[in-house]
């Protein structure tokens, strides 16, 4: 509690009353006019008590004062029953001044002087519940911190886990040699990868998100489709579905890329269902469109696959070489040798530990010996 009270004329009076046994009593701060209005302007955590007569003893210093007086909770002035002056002023300020929350001439019946005590000790009860609470959110933004950061350590520990241990997958299915390769990125989210071989057919899976939530459910969905006879399109739409029902509660929706690729070894055909920002490139044909049409593969053909993630580094990283110039100056050597020299481009221009995203590349190439159906 802080007064207001160059005369001594409060003062008197609520200890004369017997407030200084009160709990908001003790520990209050007495002020002049000037010694108030000297203070750094900032919301105070408190409420004020006003000798009327002190302030129109200052009338120099009366618009500081009104702007201090705002920056407390609220404010409670006293004045002689006598003095109409104070009384008028008062009632005048009240007017504009919404921290004005109370007015009493002096002397006062007791009633009026339990009803005050009961007044303060309200405010007091509220201001130390409100810092209580400031005290317990403080703790709790402290412990969030922390756990966040344990969080992003763990986080990290994961990714590089991951990198080490997934690193890169090499396949030969009935002809065409599948190779992919992973590298960890800063941001929320991620991309996976997966392969995934029924009869004659071949599916590539792309996931790229930007939530880990969304990343989690649809690799969840794609196993449990898996363990049935996988229909591209049925795994989509079921995909598409979960997708809407997270993002359908969150105020920022997440971006999602989630394209599958299918390939048919007798034919050596390539299909694309789903749309995304993943590109792909022949070494036959270059940059080619498999969102409008089905591709025919030819024998000894490669193609590569270049996840959103992928994409996004080798631009923000400006790299000297373009691209597909870039794929198409090295498309002689092995796929191994040129999934190395990709990533090894990107390793070049980071940063940090990880990439700025995460990063698929995937590759199939016909053996120009194979028997396929053409």
């Amino acid at each position: 509690m802080v007064l207001l009270d160059e005369r001594k004329f409060l003062e008197k009076h609520l200890e004369d009353q017997g407030f200084n046994i009160f709990d908001f009593y003790e520990g209050h701060q007495t002020y002049s006019v000037n010694a108030l209005c000297e203070q750094p302007l900032n919301r105070r955590a408190d409420f004020l008590l006003v000798d009327t007569q002190s302030v129109l003893d200052h009338p120099e210093l009366q618009e500081k004062f009104k702007v201090i007086l705002n920056t407390f909770l609220g404010v409670i002035f006293f004045h002689d029953q006598k003095n109409t002056a104070a009384q008028n002023w008062v009632q005048d300020q009240a007017a504009f001044l919404t921290k004005i929350i109370g007015e009493y001439s002096l002397p006062m019946p007791q009633l009026q002087w339990t009803m005050l005590s009961n007044q303060l000790q309200f405010l007091w009860t509220m201001l130390d519940e409100q810092k209580n609470l400031q005290k317990h959110i403080l703790k709790f933004s402290h412990e969030l911190d922390h756990a966040l950061q344990s969080a992003e350590a763990e986080m990290i520990k994961a990714k590089k886990i991951h990198e080490v241990l997934i690193p890169k997958r090499s396949e030969e299915i009935k002809g065409v040699s599948f190779l992919n390769k992973y590298a960890a990125g800063d941001g929320g989210g991620g991309e996976f990868y997966d392969l995934y071989k029924s009869g004659n057919k071949v599916y590539q899976i792309l996931i790229s998100s930007q939530s880990y939530l969304i990343s989690s459910s649809l690799i969840g969905l794609l196993n449990q489709q898996k363990q049935k006879d996988f229909d591209p399109e049925v795994f989509l739409r079921d995909a598409n579905s979960e997708i809407q029902t997270i993002n359908g509660a969150k105020k920022k929706k997440s971006e999602v890329d989630l394209v599958v690729v299918e390939m048919d070894t007798a034919h050596l055909t390539l299909k694309l269902h789903g749309q995304g920002r993943a590109e792909f490139y022949s070494h036959l044909k270059g940059k080619i469109d498999l969102v409008s049409t089905s591709y025919q593969l030819a024998k000894g053909e490669r193609i590569i696959i270049l996840s959103p993630g992928f994409l996004f580094n080798w631009k923000e990283g400006h790299i000297k070489q373009e691209l597909y110039s870039f794929l198409n100056n090295h498309h002689q050597m092995t796929q191994a040798d040129l999934m190395m020299e990709i990533f090894l481009q990107l390793s070049l221009v980071k940063e940090t530990d990880f990439l700025t995203k995460d990063a698929t590349v995937a590759m199939m190439e016909v053996n120009r010996h194979g028997i396929h159906q053409i």
